[in-house]
């Protein structure tokens, strides 16, 4: 579990300037690569706005959840960037008041895209990487990312484990809404409706689907009840800068550990599933 193995997130410091071509210019966050006292790069999300920056905790409370679901998430730490360290990027000095949530970067993994199923090594195989796929694909559904789907993958692939990396959370909670009744992510806004189930279980392997699921569906179970246990701990660990309200976090986050959500996240899992491999 979480707190068995992280006990504490590490904070660290930026120490060189941030160059123009360390930001990243995407639709969404726009992050930028930091070059820590660690001595690893990290990408970084700051905060926009002035007040608790629910994009951050969003990304954090992910990282922290996957780990208990041993996918393969970045490292992560809370990294200070220095206000001197931000002058090439443009970027207003305000958005670096708080502590940045960073990804630690790796460069050898590859980002996934449409045509990564193309990928030398991988177009004879498969089942490479079908189980954390798809426990990514739960995982989206239990938390209400609408924002990694077949237009936008938001994962890398670790070539080496042959395991999918999930990246980018700020979205779970249905766009970030997390002061709001909760609502299943649609169809098209899960990568469980991807070409890439159809692939995973082509007709020689759709015999085992059926097992695959269930396996799948009871280590979620699993897996929410120890997010649940760690669920203090990770709230204690979130920067003091951020001024969370705990209180009120833990209680907005407790429909995820309820029986009715449970329930209706693996009845969506299934549907998704089925009906990508088996269209009208």
């Amino acid at each position: 579990m979480y707190s068995q193995l992280h006990m504490k997130v590490e904070t660290l410091q930026s120490i060189t300037e941030i160059k123009s071509e360390d930001c990243y210019e995407t639709k969404g966050s726009r992050p930028v690569k930091v070059f820590c006292d660690d001595l690893n790069y990290y990408v970084c999300k700051y905060n926009t706005g002035q007040g608790f920056p629910a994009v951050l905790f969003n990304e954090y409370l992910a990282a922290c959840f996957l780990k208990i679901w041993q996918l393969d998430v970045p490292d992560f730490a809370f990294v200070n960037v220095a206000k001197e360290h931000v002058k090439r990027t443009g970027y207003p000095y305000h958005y670096f008041d708080v502590p940045c949530f960073g990804s630690r970067f790796y460069g050898a993994f590859k980002e996934v895209d449409k045509l990564f199923l193309e990928t030398p090594g991988l177009k004879n195989d498969p089942v490479s990487g079908k189980e954390s796929f798809l426990k990514i694909g739960l995982f989206d559904i239990w938390m209400s990312n609408e924002d990694r789907h077949y237009e936008n993958f938001n994962l890398l692939y670790n070539l080496k484990e042959k395991r999918y990396v999930p990246i980018d959370h700020a979205m779970c909670f249905n766009s970030g809404n997390l002061n709001k009744a909760p609502y299943l992510i649609g169809n098209n806004e899960s990568i469980l409706s991807s070409p890439f189930i159809n692939r995973f279980f082509y007709k020689p392997l759709q015999q085992n689907f059926n097992d695959t699921r269930l396996s799948l569906i009871k280590e979620f179970k699993h897996n929410a009840s120890n997010c649940h246990e760690d669920l203090d701990i990770i709230l204690a660990n979130t920067p003091i800068a951020w001024k969370s309200d705990n209180k009120y976090l833990r209680s907005r986050l407790e429909f995820l550990f309820s029986e009715s959500w449970i329930k209706a996240c693996v009845e969506h899992f299934t549907t998704i599933l089925t009906l990508t491999l088996n269209p009208k």
